[in-house]
């Protein structure tokens, strides 16, 4: 009997620790962990393509600006709760080019997107 209580003992622990030691290795190779800021993978990925136009349009809704979206040039995403999404966009206004900064909060699973602040350049 003692040695099958070792055993149990051996299987519940040894991969509890063995998880919390990945989660170490992860956290110091940049990889998501809760509150870091990382860079987006891609500029172009739809979703981040889809929170710098839906920053624009909300600007738009409080400032009645003829602002357009044109890209996303950089950013980065922070896991808090929900995603802080930090991106340097492109917009056109009036025929000219200018780069901006945008904060938006996201909670895909309770439908919720914010714009937090903006810096319109």
């Amino acid at each position: 009997m003692a040695y099958s209580h070792h055993v149990t003992y051996v299987m519940i622990i040894f991969p509890l620790l063995s998880s919390i030691l990945l989660g170490i290795s992860f956290a110091e190779k940049g990889q998501k962990t809760v509150g870091n800021w990382l860079e987006i993978a891609s500029p172009d990925d739809p979703l981040v393509i889809e929170i710098g136009k839906f920053a624009v349009e909300e600007h738009k809704k409080e400032s009645n600006d003829t602002l357009k979206f044109d890209k996303v040039t950089k950013g980065d995403t922070q896991i808090v709760g929900g995603m802080n999404w930090r991106l340097t966009i492109e917009i056109e206004d009036n025929g000219s080019i200018k780069n901006c900064e945008v904060f938006v909060y996201e909670q895909p699973c309770e439908n919720v997107r914010k714009l937090l602040f903006s810096i319109w350049c």
